[in-house]
């Protein structure tokens, strides 16, 4: 499977609304066309007026690596975008293959000592395996040199990222210094408005609302909560004000300064409760736990789901749109503000969360020839002008020119061309680094441009509910201990604890029965030493605190 495609359901989850960061290229606040940076031309690391080497000095070529199964480049040299930065910034890349099997090719290549250049992979326990033996390269000195790390990722983050020894090995990538987030609920259209648009607001009209639906058309499922039982996080924000849904896979909650059990939180039972009330009346889909991602699809383009409650639900319910607009333009998906709980303050809702870091992380190998040569190139791909080659493509291509935020400007061929071609040019296909303020900032000011029926419609149901209901939860990053740890062999076993508890409470009988399930789950997760993975966890969330200052 290609990158892009991949990525353009994994990303979009990622990206958010606000306006780009100040400090755009240089020349972009004068001028309407895009000032290369390529050739000679040299600038300046901001507030130190240090001259910044060009990203083409001299041709560059390395290796890269994804550590994901799916993981897999377009041809380089074979599309628009990366045949201009062939030509313009001297760069060639090679794909190592990950084989369908990356975990076990990394392994392989650490064995042999014949690691690639640079590699794609997650935060956490995969890098520190790396650092501790030897084998990355610290970055630390680099980032005055070259300016744009720093400009736009910022100090705190790049803190977060540090390794125990006090030095920066990872670059981010999707890293936010804005909302962004997709989770939430949609409604089918066609449904609601024949049935009167009721309000859809807090707990108890979406339970009247579902028996409605079960009621007036037997063949359709009120609720869809995605696989897995995911969306019960969707509910179990709108018990609590300012709750991020992250913490369930922690198994945690908050209280005052201590992280303490989800069992013991109060809204957590009371969620599961009204969950498993749902499911006992079969208003929610009784095979929730069990289907997979094609057959809730399936559902959705026939418009056999009437409210999803669900993780990715500006992805899930882009295609179905689609399809149900093209029999019925009044038909279709469209995001609600999220359901609560009476009483509570409907703008404190929070089904998404984000954080600064993003999603994963680049780090450079000693067996890389000319490290700094291509932390300069990621240097510059993660600035301005690298952001809008490799994510809009070319100037002259789909834009021409932009304007004074840096923001690219369509042309006709934006909408008019069609999608074989755009395929051709290698649309996000290598934004190893991405700066997901500053696409966002351009997605939206671009799709504003364009005429209402042309909207790209994920990016609709961002802006005007998925963005402004996300809490910013850096401060709960990096909480997971090693896995070959004490805590992390003990929090491996609390998250098995953790998903079979949830399918009991969902099946369970009655309120009684939930609280049982519950109050089971809290004892065996403490046998299996969750006090020492708290202690981890409150530990490290305090130091994240420290460093962004929340």
């Amino acid at each position: 499977m290609k990158a892009r495609r991949m990525l353009s359901v994994i990303l979009v989850s990622m990206l958010s609304s606000a306006l780009l960061l100040s400090a755009c290229s240089s020349g972009n606040n004068s001028s309407n066309n895009v000032k290369s940076t390529t050739g000679n031309t040299t600038s300046k690391a901001e507030g130190n007026g240090d001259d910044v080497k060009p990203a083409k000095e001299e041709p560059l070529t390395f290796t890269y690596f994804g550590n994901y199964d799916w993981w897999g480049l377009d041809a380089w040299g074979d599309n628009a975008i990366s045949k201009w930065i062939m030509d313009n910034k001297g760069v060639t890349v090679k794909e190592v293959a990950t084989g369908g099997a990356s975990q076990a090719k990394l392994n392989t290549m650490i064995a042999s000592n014949e690691l690639p250049d640079l590699i794609l992979m997650d935060r956490g326990p995969g890098v520190e395996r790396l650092r501790a033996a030897g084998a990355l390269v610290p970055l630390d000195e680099y980032l005055d040199k070259y300016p744009n790390f720093k400009q736009y990722v910022g100090d705190a983050t790049l803190n977060l990222l540090r390794s125990s020894d006090g030095k920066l090995y990872q670059l981010p990538n999707y890293y936010t210094s804005t909302p962004n987030g997709n989770s939430g609920w949609l409604i089918e259209k066609k449904i609601y408005k024949e049935l009167g648009s009721p309000a859809l607001e807090t707990f108890d009209d979406l339970h009247a609302y579902l028996k409605l639906v079960k009621e007036k058309y037997p063949n359709v499922i009120p609720l869809e909560i995605d696989t897995s039982g995911w969306g019960h996080r969707m509910i179990y924000t709108g018990f609590k004000e300012n709750n991020p849904p992250m913490l369930v896979d922690h198994s945690v909650y908050t209280d005052g300064d201590a992280l303490k059990p989800i069992w013991g939180d109060p809204a957590y039972a009371e969620a599961l409760k009204y969950t498993s009330m749902l499911f006992r009346e079969k208003l929610i889909s009784q095979d929730a736990l069990t289907q997979t991602g094609d057959q809730l699809s399936e559902k959705l383009v026939n418009g056999r789901v009437a409210v999803i409650a669900a993780g990715d639900a500006a992805n899930l319910g882009r295609s179905p749109d689609e399809e149900l607009k093209k029999k019925d333009p009044e038909d279709g998906y469209m995001a609600i503000w999220p359901i609560h709980k009476a009483g509570l303050d409907k703008n404190k809702i929070t089904p998404n969360n984000w954080n600064s870091l993003g999603w994963n992380v680049n780090v450079i190998t000693k067996n890389a020839k000319d490290p700094e040569a291509i932390f300069r190139f990621l240097d510059w791909m993660t600035g301005p002008e690298g952001q809008q080659v490799v994510w809009f493509g070319p100037q002259g291509v789909l834009w021409d020119s932009v304007d004074g935020d840096g923001i690219p400007i369509p042309n006709d061929k934006w909408t008019s061309m069609p999608p074989e071609e755009k395929d051709k040019i290698g649309l996000q296909s290598y934004n190893f680094v991405g700066n997901t303020t500053f696409i966002d900032g351009a997605k939206v000011k671009i799709e504003m441009t364009l005429p209402e029926d042309k909207r790209n419609w994920s990016t609709v149901q961002q802006t005007n509910v998925f963005w402004k209901t996300s809490m910013n939860a850096t401060q709960f990053v990096n909480l997971d201990p090693l896995p070959d740890t004490a805590e992390g062999i003990a929090a491996q076993s609390v998250g098995e604890i953790a998903k079979e508890a949830l399918a009991k409470a969902i099946f369970a009988k009655n309120d009684a029965e939930v609280d049982e399930v519950l109050a089971q789950a809290e004892k065996d997760a403490l046998k299996v030493g969750f006090d020492s993975v708290l202690k981890f966890k409150e530990n490290a969330w305090h130091n994240n605190q420290t460093i962004v200052g929340q």
